[in-house]
């Protein structure tokens, strides 16, 4: 085979972790005896931007290299996307006829490149080495060193806002459907690209591998440190700021004089750091050759990065030798340290944490250095495993697709094509609306499917249900009028579904739901007449999408329709004013106080909250700075009566303001009374909702809340008043267990539910939804007896809540959107004039005016 290495830069012209990879890749090529080429940036001011000359390197590569010192500013619109660089590329294509060409990194390239290989008919296949595909900074860090949302569109960095980021995500957006495979560099970073819109089935983990003599120089057995002196600590990121450099001083200076530890920071240079402590030793960097003995001087390895990194070499040879180490949840590293086994992970950024756990590793370094030889968390690869796994992918002709369904690819994407129109026909306002309706038409809207919503007594339901291509009725009281709009729908051969998030349509259950209990004879009365209703709309539909597992069982097992899933996620707006309220609200108060909140929301959970009150009790009493916040209707107590001057009442506020509500409690309460079928059918909302400003919940064990929670890691699950106490004492005991969890479970919430993720679920389950109906048409007749009352369409009565943030939120974000463009365009005019000069300048701004 012919198989090409594309690189924005290469050794020796750029020496980097990230360039080695493409350089050893080609080399293995060439020795497996294929035609090994390579296709890079080189950087000189010296040299002509798009000058171009061959190389050979000795070991049997082809080295063709471009010159593309100007482009290197992550604000030039040629940095992603570079016309003159795909002319030269595309003549070089001709030239080499490559059957494979392996992407590694792009910058000052331009995607161009892929969609070039594309169409002559090569394999084109790229791995994500970092995070540009969807932020123009590399490392999701923002300018003023805060990490960014893993999730970019669910974030408010001001890189990845306003007209020209849009421009730049569309583009690569384009580029990526001529590529053939995508390759993650581990299971972290690929989990990111899908969340972030990778297409999963078009994604491939291929871990780095060590250089084998290097691993073998490690060994196999982790050496054990023992004794009781100072811990030794190593840090060697230099005072790059994005090495967090910066955050472990302020560890350090929080820390102060004491003994028990001793960190060198090497790349510092031997310059004191003003403020740190004695034990805080500033020194050169040590030579690749020493490393070894380096981190044979040392017990700890310490990585206080605020930069996501896809893979991480040096916590892997450091947990080969034997250290323990404490990394930032930066993806990378996480993946072999097990935290409070081989070493501690902290939310990255967070200088508090950072010294919490170095404190405590301080206060006994006998016991701390338990942590040492245990090695990875998992074996370290070897690179000849990597490149054998890269030569096999290079000869697959098919990767295989669609592995999560039966459905042909074919197919599938033929009736996917299909759904070009999707009717949403509402019964409900509020927060199930936007769960339910508003955030799957958004989700569907990234794969390029158009969503109406209609209150179910609009008007223009009648006309508007002949053209869409499927329906879906969102917790939908039976009408007259209703039923014939879904008869009408049947008419023709696309599927009527039927959506609700609780367990309404179950008549049996009367008498078993105590929350009913506080209505009036004639209030509950009219309650099940409406469980009635929705269970007409659902025996009238072709088959039932839930938000639980159990809630999609039990409408199988009543009505007898195929059930769908598609769980509670993620909401961009939501997503956004979580994210600005992780900005905005440090991550615990300054006067040491805690905060426990539960918000119950309606006035139906009186039962929940007597669960867990005797533990909040015990806890307070215990605790004289923690704080009960309570909203929603409960009830007040005796007990809380007597703790009235620390309980604080808190109003219902607009959704979109509920994530700063959020952020202001350190710990949030979700408790559920009973094991009751009713109950198994909520969903996990308020623990998406407090894991999205990375606040930890406590919740009852629910499978849904099991679903999403990892006890001790993602959150705490409690059944027992001891064990609600237990755990709210951790939490309000441990700062840095708050923020670990709070930040694990943020990352559970956008990595599982974000909402390119979610698209495809919808998507996924209307395709098949689609595909029974026209294979097996509409769904016979039930023998349910319908009850439905008389509902006449009125345009007065047929509003729909909109989805939209607030509008001083909206000009806040333009206000500032404004101000970061301004920026960014003052930066990027002195790149030009530099490069360009004043000239290149007014040949920009020209051809700007034109396009």
């Amino acid at each position: 085979m012919r198989i090409a290495q594309v690189s924005a830069h290469y050794p020796p012209n750029f020496v980097s972790g990230g360039t080695l990879v493409p350089q050893r890749v080609a080399r293995y090529v060439a020795e497996a005896g294929h035609e090994s080429f390579v296709f890079a940036g080189y950087l000189d001011d010296g040299r002509q931007p798009l000058e171009t000359w061959d190389e050979d390197d000795g070991q049997g590569v082809h080295v063709t290299w471009v010159v593309t010192t100007p482009w290197t500013a992550w604000t030039d619109p040629l940095n992603f996307d570079n016309p003159a660089v795909t002319e030269v590329f595309e003549a070089w294509l001709d030239r080499v006829q490559p059957d494979v060409v392996h992407v590694h990194s792009l910058q000052t390239l331009g995607v161009g490149l892929i969609e070039a290989a594309h169409e002559r008919g090569a394999r084109v296949i790229v791995t994500m080495h970092d995070f540009w595909w969807f932020c123009s900074r590399q490392f999701l860090v923002d300018e003023s060193m805060v990490p960014c949302s893993l999730v970019v569109d669910c974030g408010t960095c001001g890189c990845a806002s306003g007209r020209s980021s849009s421009r730049r995500a569309a583009r690569l957006r384009e580029a990526l459907r001529s590529v053939d495979l995508v390759l993650a560099p581990s299971e972290a970073a690929r989990q990111v690209f899908a969340a972030n819109g990778v297409d999963p089935d078009r994604l491939l983990v291929n871990e780095n591998g060590l250089p084998d003599d290097q691993l073998t120089r490690l060994g196999t057995t982790p050496r054990r440190r023992r004794g009781s002196g100072p811990l030794r600590i190593m840090y060697a990121g230099g005072t790059q700021p994005m090495k967090g450099f910066e955050v472990l001083c302020e560890s350090a200076r929080t820390l102060g004089d004491r003994p028990g530890i001793e960190v060198d920071a090497y790349g510092v240079g031997e310059r004191s750091v003003p403020g740190t402590p004695r034990w805080f030793r500033p020194l050169p960097p040590y030579s690749p050759d020493d490393l070894l003995s380096v981190l044979d001087e040392h017990d700890v390895l310490v990585l206080p990065s605020v930069m996501r990194e896809s893979h991480s070499i040096l916590t892997r040879e450091a947990l080969a030798a034997g250290l323990a180490v404490i990394c930032t949840d930066t993806l990378g590293p996480e993946a072999v340290v097990r935290d409070g086994v081989n070493g501690h992970v902290v939310p990255a950024g967070d200088a508090a944490a950072l010294a919490e756990v170095l404190g405590r590793l301080a206060d006994d370094p006998a016991a701390s250095r338990l942590l040492t030889g245990q090695g990875p968390a998992s074996p370290i690869r070897a690179f000849t495993d990597q490149a054998e796994q890269l030569v096999t992918i290079y000869s697959q002709a098919d990767d295989g697709a669609r592995a999560a369904t039966a459905v042909p690819e074919d197919v599938y994407r033929a009736q996917a094509r299909l759904l070009r129109e999707v009717l949403f026909i509402v019964g409900i306002d509020g927060a199930p609306l936007r769960y339910r309706v508003h955030l799957p038409a958004e989700a569907l809207a990234g794969l390029g499917h158009r969503s109406l919503i209609r209150h179910y007594r609009d008007p223009r339901l009648v006309e508007e249900v002949r053209d869409a291509d499927a329906i879906v009725l969102y917790r939908v009281p039976a009408t007259d009028q209703v039923l014939q709009v879904v008869d009408a729908a049947k008419e023709r051969r696309v599927p009527v579904l039927y959506d609700v998030d609780d367990l309404i349509f179950d008549p049996a259950l009367r008498g078993t739901l105590p929350g009913l209990s506080r209505l009036a004879p004639e209030e509950e009365a009219l309650w099940w007449h409406g469980v009635d209703r929705y269970r007409t709309t659902l025996e009238a539909c072709d088959g039932f999408i839930g938000s639980t597992a159990e809630l999609c069982a039990q409408a199988t097992r009543l009505s007898g329709l195929p059930a769908y899933r598609f769980s509670n996620g993620v909401g961009r707006i939501l997503a956004q004013a979580s994210d600005q309220a992780v900005r905005d609200v440090p991550s615990a108060a300054a006067d040491g106080s805690v905060s426990i909140g539960y918000f119950s929301g309606t006035d139906t959970h009186d039962a929940d909250w007597a669960v867990l009150e005797p533990a909040i009790l015990a806890v307070m009493r215990r605790h004289p700075e923690v704080r009960l916040r309570l909203g929603g209707h409960l009830a007040e107590t005796p007990a809380l009566a007597a703790m009235t001057d620390r309980v604080d009442r808190q109003p219902f506020v607009p959704w979109q303001r509920l994530p700063r509500l959020l952020r202001e409690t350190d710990v949030n309460l979700a408790p559920l009374a009973g094991e009751t079928v009713f109950n198994e059918s909520k969903s996990a909302i308020k623990w998406l909702e407090a894991a999205l400003v990375a606040r930890p919940t406590i919740a009852s064990p629910t499978t849904p809340f099991t679903e999403a929670i990892e006890h001790g890691r993602t959150g705490f699950l409690a059944s027992t008043t001891d064990e609600w106490e237990r755990c709210l004492e951790a939490l309000v005991s441990s700062r840095s267990l708050r923020a670990q969890v709070g930040a694990a479970a943020r990352r559970k919430a956008l990595l599982t539910w974000s909402p390119a993720l979610q698209g495809r679920v919808y998507e996924e389950l209307l395709v098949r939804a689609a595909l029974d109906v026209r294979v097996h048409g509409h769904r016979e007749a039930s023998r349910w007896t319908p009850v439905a009352d008389s509902e006449p369409f009125s345009v007065v009565d047929a509003v729909v809540d909109p989805y939209l943030p607030l509008p001083e939120d909206r000009g806040r974000m333009l206000r500032g959107e404004r101000a970061r463009r301004l920026a960014r365009l003052t930066r990027r005019t002195r790149t030009v004039i530099r490069h360009e000069g004043v000239r290149g300048v007014a040949t920009r701004a020209r051809r700007r005016l034109k396009g």
